[in-house]
Protein backbone atom coordinates (compact mmCIF):
# COMPACT_ATOMS: atom_id res chain seq x y z
CA UNK A 1 0.00 0.00 0.00
CA UNK A 2 1.23 3.50 -0.86
CA UNK A 3 1.36 6.15 1.86
CA UNK A 4 2.42 9.81 2.18
CA UNK A 5 5.51 10.67 4.22
CA UNK A 6 6.69 14.14 5.27
CA UNK A 7 9.75 13.20 7.30
CA UNK A 8 11.50 16.56 7.76
CA UNK A 9 9.72 18.99 10.11
CA UNK A 10 11.04 21.11 12.98
CA UNK A 11 8.12 21.70 15.33
CA UNK A 12 9.12 23.65 18.41
CA UNK A 13 6.84 23.76 21.45
CA UNK A 14 5.85 27.30 20.60
CA UNK A 15 4.58 26.28 17.17
CA UNK A 16 1.80 24.07 18.57
CA UNK A 17 1.44 25.21 22.22
CA UNK A 18 1.93 21.69 23.62
CA UNK A 19 -1.26 20.53 21.87
CA UNK A 20 -0.44 16.95 20.84
CA UNK A 21 -3.88 16.25 19.37
CA UNK A 22 -3.84 19.35 17.18
CA UNK A 23 -0.59 18.28 15.50
CA UNK A 24 -1.92 14.76 15.00
CA UNK A 25 -5.26 15.96 13.60
CA UNK A 26 -3.57 18.22 11.05
CA UNK A 27 -1.03 15.56 10.09
CA UNK A 28 -3.72 12.91 9.71
CA UNK A 29 -5.85 15.16 7.51
CA UNK A 30 -2.97 16.09 5.20
CA UNK A 31 -1.01 12.84 5.06
CA UNK A 32 -4.00 10.51 5.10
CA UNK A 33 -4.25 6.80 5.79
CA UNK A 34 -1.10 5.44 7.49
CA UNK A 35 0.82 8.65 6.78
CA UNK A 36 4.18 9.26 8.43
CA UNK A 37 5.21 12.57 10.02
CA UNK A 38 8.86 13.13 10.88
CA UNK A 39 9.71 15.46 13.76
CA UNK A 40 13.35 16.52 13.81
CA UNK A 41 15.57 17.15 16.73
CA UNK A 42 18.24 19.73 16.09
CA UNK A 43 20.55 19.76 19.09
CA UNK A 44 17.58 19.23 21.40
CA UNK A 45 14.84 16.76 22.32
CA UNK A 46 11.81 18.23 20.57
CA UNK A 47 10.68 14.81 19.30
CA UNK A 48 10.82 13.32 22.79
CA UNK A 49 9.03 16.35 24.26
CA UNK A 50 6.26 15.97 21.71
CA UNK A 51 5.60 12.23 21.92
CA UNK A 52 5.46 12.35 25.75
CA UNK A 53 2.65 14.93 25.80
CA UNK A 54 -0.85 14.01 26.92
CA UNK A 55 -3.33 13.31 24.13
CA UNK A 56 -4.48 10.49 21.89
CA UNK A 57 -3.52 7.00 22.95
CA UNK A 58 -0.39 5.82 21.18
CA UNK A 59 1.94 2.87 20.89
CA UNK A 60 5.59 3.73 21.49
CA UNK A 61 8.20 1.80 19.46
CA UNK A 62 11.32 3.58 20.81
CA UNK A 63 12.01 5.71 17.72
CA UNK A 64 8.50 6.14 16.37
CA UNK A 65 4.95 6.14 17.67
CA UNK A 66 1.67 4.94 16.18
CA UNK A 67 -1.68 6.58 16.90
CA UNK A 68 -4.32 3.88 16.22
CA UNK A 69 -7.35 6.18 16.25
CA UNK A 70 -5.82 8.28 13.46
CA UNK A 71 -3.80 5.52 11.76
CA UNK A 72 -0.77 7.85 11.78
CA UNK A 73 2.91 7.33 12.48
CA UNK A 74 5.28 9.93 13.95
CA UNK A 75 8.95 9.12 13.54
CA UNK A 76 12.01 10.63 15.18
CA UNK A 77 14.57 12.35 13.00
CA UNK A 78 17.66 14.42 13.68
CA UNK A 79 19.07 17.09 11.42
CA UNK A 80 22.78 16.78 12.07
CA UNK A 81 24.81 19.93 11.49
CA UNK A 82 27.86 18.34 9.88
CA UNK A 83 30.64 20.82 9.09
CA UNK A 84 30.22 20.28 5.35
CA UNK A 85 26.42 20.55 5.37
CA UNK A 86 23.26 19.32 7.05
CA UNK A 87 22.02 15.73 6.84
CA UNK A 88 18.84 14.05 8.10
CA UNK A 89 19.06 10.82 10.08
CA UNK A 90 15.98 8.68 10.79
CA UNK A 91 15.97 5.53 12.88
CA UNK A 92 17.50 6.81 16.10
CA UNK A 93 15.90 5.64 19.31
CA UNK A 94 14.56 8.10 21.89
CA UNK A 95 17.27 10.26 23.48
CA UNK A 96 19.93 9.01 21.04
CA UNK A 97 21.84 11.84 19.37
CA UNK A 98 24.60 12.24 16.82
CA UNK A 99 27.18 14.92 17.45
CA UNK A 100 27.95 17.57 14.84
CA UNK A 101 31.38 17.04 13.24
CA UNK A 102 32.93 16.25 9.86
CA UNK A 103 30.48 14.67 7.44
CA UNK A 104 32.46 11.45 7.13
CA UNK A 105 32.46 11.02 10.92
CA UNK A 106 28.71 11.69 11.10
CA UNK A 107 28.08 9.00 8.50
CA UNK A 108 30.20 6.52 10.41
CA UNK A 109 28.53 7.26 13.75
CA UNK A 110 25.04 6.96 12.24
CA UNK A 111 25.84 3.54 10.79
CA UNK A 112 27.62 2.40 13.97
CA UNK A 113 24.54 3.25 16.07
CA UNK A 114 22.20 1.33 13.77
CA UNK A 115 23.00 -0.02 10.32
CA UNK A 116 19.33 0.51 9.43
CA UNK A 117 19.50 4.27 10.02
CA UNK A 118 18.20 6.28 7.08
CA UNK A 119 20.61 9.03 6.01
CA UNK A 120 19.62 11.85 3.66
CA UNK A 121 21.44 15.08 2.74
CA UNK A 122 18.91 17.91 2.91
CA UNK A 123 18.55 21.24 1.04
CA UNK A 124 21.73 20.32 -0.84
CA UNK A 125 22.33 23.59 -2.67
CA UNK A 126 20.66 25.93 -0.20
CA UNK A 127 21.92 27.42 3.07
CA UNK A 128 24.24 24.94 4.85
CA UNK A 129 23.71 22.17 2.29
CA UNK A 130 26.47 19.71 1.42
CA UNK A 131 25.77 19.52 -2.33
CA UNK A 132 29.01 21.13 -3.46
CA UNK A 133 30.98 18.94 -1.09
CA UNK A 134 29.38 15.83 -2.58
CA UNK A 135 30.16 17.03 -6.11
CA UNK A 136 33.85 17.07 -5.16
CA UNK A 137 33.60 13.88 -3.06
CA UNK A 138 31.33 11.57 -5.11
CA UNK A 139 32.63 8.51 -3.25
CA UNK A 140 30.38 9.54 -0.32
CA UNK A 141 27.14 9.33 -2.32
CA UNK A 142 26.88 5.57 -1.77
CA UNK A 143 26.59 6.19 1.99
CA UNK A 144 23.23 7.93 1.62
CA UNK A 145 19.78 6.43 1.13
CA UNK A 146 18.21 9.33 -0.78
CA UNK A 147 18.67 12.91 -1.89
CA UNK A 148 16.19 15.56 -0.75
CA UNK A 149 15.34 16.95 -4.19
CA UNK A 150 12.73 19.37 -2.85
CA UNK A 151 12.86 21.22 0.46
CA UNK A 152 9.78 23.29 1.24
CA UNK A 153 11.76 26.15 2.76
CA UNK A 154 14.61 26.28 0.23
CA UNK A 155 14.07 29.51 -1.68
CA UNK A 156 16.64 28.32 -4.20
CA UNK A 157 18.60 25.13 -4.86
CA UNK A 158 15.80 22.61 -5.43
CA UNK A 159 16.22 22.72 -9.20
CA UNK A 160 19.94 22.08 -8.87
CA UNK A 161 19.26 19.25 -6.40
CA UNK A 162 17.03 17.57 -8.98
CA UNK A 163 19.65 18.01 -11.68
CA UNK A 164 22.28 16.53 -9.39
CA UNK A 165 20.07 13.55 -8.63
CA UNK A 166 19.35 12.88 -12.30
CA UNK A 167 23.09 12.71 -12.93
CA UNK A 168 23.85 10.26 -10.12
CA UNK A 169 20.71 8.08 -9.95
CA UNK A 170 21.67 5.62 -12.69
CA UNK A 171 24.97 4.75 -11.02
CA UNK A 172 23.73 4.68 -7.44
CA UNK A 173 21.14 2.85 -5.36
CA UNK A 174 19.63 5.89 -3.67
CA UNK A 175 16.20 7.44 -3.96
CA UNK A 176 14.77 10.95 -4.19
CA UNK A 177 12.51 12.53 -1.56
CA UNK A 178 10.50 15.72 -1.06
CA UNK A 179 9.88 17.05 2.45
CA UNK A 180 8.51 20.27 3.96
CA UNK A 181 11.41 21.20 6.27
CA UNK A 182 8.65 23.10 8.03
CA UNK A 183 8.78 24.99 11.32
CA UNK A 184 5.03 25.51 11.73
CA UNK A 185 1.74 23.61 11.72
CA UNK A 186 0.57 25.03 8.40
CA UNK A 187 3.63 23.61 6.63
CA UNK A 188 2.98 19.98 7.60
CA UNK A 189 2.21 18.01 4.44
CA UNK A 190 2.93 20.86 2.02
CA UNK A 191 5.53 18.48 0.65
CA UNK A 192 5.52 14.72 0.88
CA UNK A 193 6.94 11.59 -0.72
CA UNK A 194 4.80 8.64 -1.76
CA UNK A 195 6.30 5.45 -0.34
CA UNK A 196 5.38 1.86 0.39
CA UNK A 197 3.96 1.39 3.86
CA UNK A 198 6.33 -0.49 6.20
CA UNK A 199 5.00 -3.98 6.69
CA UNK A 200 5.97 -4.53 10.35
CA UNK A 201 5.88 -2.38 13.47
CA UNK A 202 8.87 -3.87 15.31
CA UNK A 203 11.40 -1.04 15.49
CA UNK A 204 14.30 -2.30 13.38
CA UNK A 205 12.04 -4.03 10.85
CA UNK A 206 9.94 -0.86 10.47
CA UNK A 207 13.02 1.30 9.88
CA UNK A 208 14.57 -1.26 7.52
CA UNK A 209 11.36 -1.47 5.48
CA UNK A 210 11.09 2.34 5.32
CA UNK A 211 14.75 2.56 4.30
CA UNK A 212 14.24 0.12 1.42
CA UNK A 213 11.17 2.01 0.21
CA UNK A 214 13.07 5.31 0.27
CA UNK A 215 16.04 3.85 -1.61
CA UNK A 216 13.77 2.48 -4.32
CA UNK A 217 11.87 5.74 -4.76
CA UNK A 218 13.53 7.20 -7.86
CA UNK A 219 10.51 8.69 -9.64
CA UNK A 220 9.45 11.77 -7.68
CA UNK A 221 7.02 13.10 -10.30
CA UNK A 222 3.93 12.16 -8.22
CA UNK A 223 5.30 13.54 -4.95
CA UNK A 224 3.91 16.79 -3.62
CA UNK A 225 6.40 19.63 -4.00
CA UNK A 226 5.83 23.20 -2.85
CA UNK A 227 7.73 26.21 -1.55
CA UNK A 228 6.48 27.92 1.61
CA UNK A 229 7.39 31.59 1.31
CA UNK A 230 5.61 32.41 4.56
CA UNK A 231 7.43 29.63 6.39
CA UNK A 232 10.76 30.65 4.90
CA UNK A 233 10.33 34.31 5.90
CA UNK A 234 9.16 33.50 9.43
CA UNK A 235 12.02 31.06 9.98
CA UNK A 236 14.58 33.47 8.51
CA UNK A 237 13.49 36.30 10.81
CA UNK A 238 13.66 33.97 13.81
CA UNK A 239 17.12 32.74 12.81
CA UNK A 240 18.45 36.28 12.43
CA UNK A 241 17.03 37.18 15.83
CA UNK A 242 18.46 34.07 17.46
CA UNK A 243 21.93 34.69 15.99
CA UNK A 244 21.80 38.33 17.09
CA UNK A 245 20.77 37.52 20.65
CA UNK A 246 23.34 34.72 20.91
CA UNK A 247 26.11 37.18 20.03
CA UNK A 248 24.91 39.29 22.94
CA UNK A 249 25.15 36.31 25.27
CA UNK A 250 21.46 35.34 25.33
CA UNK A 251 20.12 31.89 24.49
CA UNK A 252 16.76 31.47 22.76
CA UNK A 253 14.81 28.41 23.95
CA UNK A 254 11.86 27.24 21.81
Amino acid sequence: MKIKADLHNHLSKGSYNNDFNKVIDISSKRLGHAGILGICNDEDNRYESFVDLAGYEREDFKGFIYIPSKNLFVIKAQEVFAKQGHILVLGLEKYKHIKSKDLEDVLKEAKDINENNIIIPVHLFFFQGCGNYLIHNPNLIKDFDAIEVNSGEAIYGNKKAKQFYEIIKEDSEIGAVSFSDGHSLYEIGLNYTILDMPSEFEFNKFISSLKNSIRQHKDYSEDKQNFSLKGFLEHSVKMVGTIGFSKLGFKIIN
